[in-house]
């Protein structure tokens, strides 16, 4: 029942917490977001029974012998019990998972609602990021509604997880509802809950997502995706805070804040009749694009180390990435963005047994072997590695840094002062970074004073 090499790359590449269970509905592996989220140590659930977990396995029934008969994807809300008994609520993503000998497992990933989640960090000082968190924080000082637009892989639970954050409603619970897997049947129970024999397999009663994310955020991710006979019940619900459970005449209350995330052009979509017109202006009193990758692309070198950071302290093996590997990230166009990125790094680190990822790692795919990077790009790439002497001995995060502050070095004409007030720290520090990156050019320090 140990890991297998299989296994831990799957694992590590998750974020959620996660779980793979075997056609013997026996809990195969872990990653260790399950372990800190839950309190657990690995040799407490290999091995053991499928609803290990579960804080009510005998009451609801058993989600993973349907799934081993059906073979059908599933999301649910469940009570899941941690090592001290303490229990939560949990939306579970359960898909099938096909090793290299044609074995069918069962993934399950976890998405807890109160108390669990890392805090949202937004990682990046491009101009483009540095004016997305100052949206962010304004649109978190409100209780709008706020609708995320970026391409898929972007980041846009990550920003929606910033603004709940540092909203008022911090307290309260984040509940992401993925619209990508809410079918016509499973809508209304999965929102709004069900009550015991509501329908053939309602064997318990259950809370929605709506009721669980009452006094926080209700994040509606790809909420373009949200089939459109389903979309006034949706609109009912979040103008007046009410709604029925499946099966039941009780009217029940919550009381969130919503944010929404989509990749399509939603207006696009209401002029096609594919989107509810009064739905979209519900949700996009306040709209924010989220920059791809490729646009902000003086961000790679921090996100690359912080990747590798993640990377590192799960499988407790560290990595660092050569100039020469990170000038091959820098000329890349990342279509899948943020995420085509992490599971770049993460194959990287499969095939640097040594912990020193080198160029030949970094293995892009093959329409984008040769760099057909924009003469922009490639001039950019270039400047981030090399405008600098001293920038070809720091690491990736010290270089963007030194970038950032050279910028600001010219844009206040050299003036220390006003530099040290735009970034919010005291001269005193900027001067140990000018000497630490080797900044303190003949320029620089004839306008100190000014």
């Amino acid at each position: 029942m140990s890991r297998t090499p299989y296994f831990s790359s799957l694992l590590l590449a998750q974020r959620n917490p996660f779980v793979v269970i075997d056609a013997d509905a026996r809990i195969r592996s872990v990653n260790a977001s399950l372990e800190t989220a839950l309190g657990y140590d690995t040799s407490e659930l290999i091995g053991s029974p499928c609803c290990r977990l579960d804080a009510n396995a005998a009451e609801d029934g058993c989600r993973h012998h349907r799934f081993f008969r059906d073979l059908e994807p599933y999301v649910e809300t469940r009570a899941l019990a941690d090592a001290q008994g303490e229990v939560h609520f949990a939306q579970i993503q359960g898909f099938p998972i096909v090793d290299g000998q044609g074995q069918i497992f069962l993934g399950e990933s976890l998405h807890l609602f109160q108390g669990q989640r890392q805090p949202g960090r937004m990682i990046g000082r491009s101009e483009q990021m540095r004016g997305l968190v100052q949206e962010l924080k304004r649109a978190a000082a409100t209780d709008v509604s706020v609708l995320l637009q970026g391409e898929t892989g972007s980041g846009k639970e990550l920003a929606a997880e910033f603004l709940h954050q540092h909203s008022t409603r911090a307290s309260g619970p984040f509940v992401v509802v993925d619209c990508t897997v809410l079918s016509e049947d499973l809508f209304e129970s999965e929102l709004f809950g069900h009550v015991k024999g509501a329908f053939t397999g309602a064997v318990g009663n259950k809370t929605g997502l709506l009721e669980l994310a009452d006094t926080g955020t209700l994040f509606l991710d790809e909420i373009g995706e949200l089939p459109l006979s389903q979309q006034p019940k949706l609109l009912r619900a979040l103008e007046s805070g009410m709604f029925r459970q499946v099966g039941s005449t009780k009217i029940r209350q919550a009381n969130v804040r919503v944010v929404s995330a989509t990749h399509r052009d939603l207006l696009a979509m209401v002029q096609q009749g594919r989107f509810r017109q009064d739905l979209y202006y519900r949700l996009a009193v306040l709209p924010l694009a989220i920059p791809p990758l490729r646009g902000r692309r003086a961000d790679i070198p921090e996100l690359t180390e912080h990747l590798l950071q993640e990377i590192s302290a799960q499988s407790g093996h560290p990595y660092r990435i050569t100039k020469d590997a990170l000038r091959k990230l820098l000329l890349y166009q990342f279509p899948g963005n943020i995420r085509e990125l992490r599971n770049l790094l993460h194959l990287a680190t499969v095939l640097s047994p040594d912990g020193v990822i080198d160029a030949e790692a970094i293995r892009l795919p093959v329409t984008a072997e040769q760099p057909a990077s924009s003469p922009i790009a490639t001039s950019e790439a270039a400047e981030l590695l090399h405008e600098h002497p001293s920038m070809t001995t720091l690491s990736p995060v010290e270089a963007v840094e030194a970038k950032y502050i050279l910028q600001l070095l010219q844009r206040h004409r050299g003036s220390r002062k006003e530099v040290a007030a735009s970034m919010s720290i005291s001269e005193r520090t900027l001067y140990r970074k000018l000497k630490r990156y080797r900044l303190n050019t003949t320029d620089e320090r004839t306008h100190s004073g000014s």
